[in-house]
């Protein structure tokens, strides 16, 4: 062989090594998650950080996959529905995921992910343990710190396969400063008296039993003044074995103040417009600062979304709105999209780095519209028709089929 062949194979033997091992570096960055969603809530899956939100949607026998850049490991979220998780994920991971909504964290398993695994595993512990409960109230700090310490061991337990060093020191820290932070908190109650502590349990267990949220919607104005009373009762039934006076007047004015805004909220939702009447107006800067009400978009349905770039639930509706928007951009229907950040630079960035679609307000806080239309959370979705009148002040998410058929129905 010549030499000059010789040396041409060389180079194409280099070259050819050079190039698998750069392509091998490029696939090691690629994230690959392949998911089986048993009972699915809509479509939209999406995995957040706290810079980056990576969406997809599911087919319709609820599977999906989606591939996507990380430099360096991270914690995501992963969104379906209302519902989500804590995921940990390397560059070049490739994972098989599958859950079943009707039972979310206890179903979720992760194939290809250690790290995942655990944080699942570590979630069941912590939703089973009761930090404050009546060991938080009733104990001294060390006893309580002694329970704290046998739910970390019981965590640490379940590190299993996994290897990374970093993820678990991170863990183990993580751990540590919550339970700094409970002793903390529980230190604070050394200051009162056995009756109040007792007080302060009883009543914690109370909130529970009282679902106002649910109630605002479910029950009528009587039915629900009779619960606010209820729980009344069973407050004061417990305040009644507390001996401090000056406590006693506190927390008899924290009582009236709480049941007092619940009816103040009840009052609001029963005010709300109803089907069929006309909306109340709004009016709020769109991104170029104009200013744009609801009562100029007559002569199309408007569909109006609630939301905040902080608000996880209102993220993971994203890629199922953009979708709806694409799929109704022929017909006679205006997206209309109105922020309650405060930060503003926040909302305009999020605007420009999703490419949001439709009309974009800032409403610069909780405002008019949350007021006027009695909205406690977000995201919230409202339709209105035509003329302006209301079809729903609770309309479906994007992410529900039901939304489809909705706006089928107005059209």
């Amino acid at each position: 062989m010549k030499l000059k062949e010789g040396l041409t194979i060389l180079l194409i033997i280099l070259l050819g090594v050079y190039f698998s091992i750069n392509k091998k570096t490029i696939k090691e960055t690629k994230v690959t998650i392949a998911g089986k969603i048993t009972n699915p809530r809509g479509e939209s899956v999406s995995f957040i950080n706290q810079d980056t939100s990576y969406s997809t949607t599911t087919n319709k026998n609820g599977a999906f996959t989606i591939s996507f850049d990380l430099d360096s490991a991270t914690y995501l979220r992963f969104e379906h529905g209302p519902e989500g998780t804590a995921m940990y994920v390397n560059p070049g991971d490739k994972i098989d995921l599958t859950i079943d909504t009707e039972s979310f964290d206890e179903t979720i398993k992760y194939r290809g992910s250690p790290s995942s695994s655990f944080l699942a595993k570590k979630y069941l512990i912590e939703e089973g343990s009761d930090y404050l409960g009546e060991v938080y109230y009733m104990s001294s700090t060390q006893e309580y710190k002694t329970y704290l310490e046998s739910i970390k061991n019981s965590i640490i337990d379940e590190f299993g396969d996994v290897n990374d060093s970093k993820f678990i020191n991170s863990e183990v820290a993580n751990i540590d400063r919550d339970i700094e932070y409970f002793i903390g908190r529980q230190e604070k109650l050394s200051q009162y008296s056995n009756d109040v502590r007792s007080y302060m349990w009883e009543t914690s267990e109370i909130s529970r039993a009282f679902n106002f949220y649910a109630a605002l919607d479910s029950l009528n104005t009587t039915d629900f003044k009779s619960m606010t009373e209820q729980y009344t009762q069973a407050y004061q039934s417990s305040l009644n074995r507390v001996t401090n006076e000056e406590f006693l007047a506190t927390a008899k004015e924290g009582i009236t103040k709480t049941t007092n805004r619940w009816i103040e909220m009840k009052t609001a939702v029963d005010n709300i417009p109803k089907e069929g009447q006309p909306a109340i107006n709004f009016n709020y800067p769109d991104i170029d600062d104009n200013n744009v009400s609801l009562s100029s978009l007559k002569g199309k349905l408007v569909y109006v979304d609630v939301w905040a770039t902080w608000c996880g639930p209102c993220r993971a509706e994203i890629p199922s709105l953009q979708k709806l928007e694409v799929d109704y951009h022929e017909k006679d229907v205006t997206f209309l999209s109105v922020s309650v950040d405060q930060d503003k630079e926040a909302w305009r960035k999020m605007v420009a780095d999703e490419e949001l679609g439709g009309i974009q307000l800032w409403a610069d806080g909780w405002s008019k519209i949350t007021k006027d239309y009695a909205i406690f959370g977000i995201p919230r979705f409202m339709l209105f028709d035509t003329k302006g009148n209301i079809i729903s002040t609770n309309a479906p998410r994007p992410s529900s089929d039901s939304i489809r058929e909705l706006l089928d129905a107005n059209l």
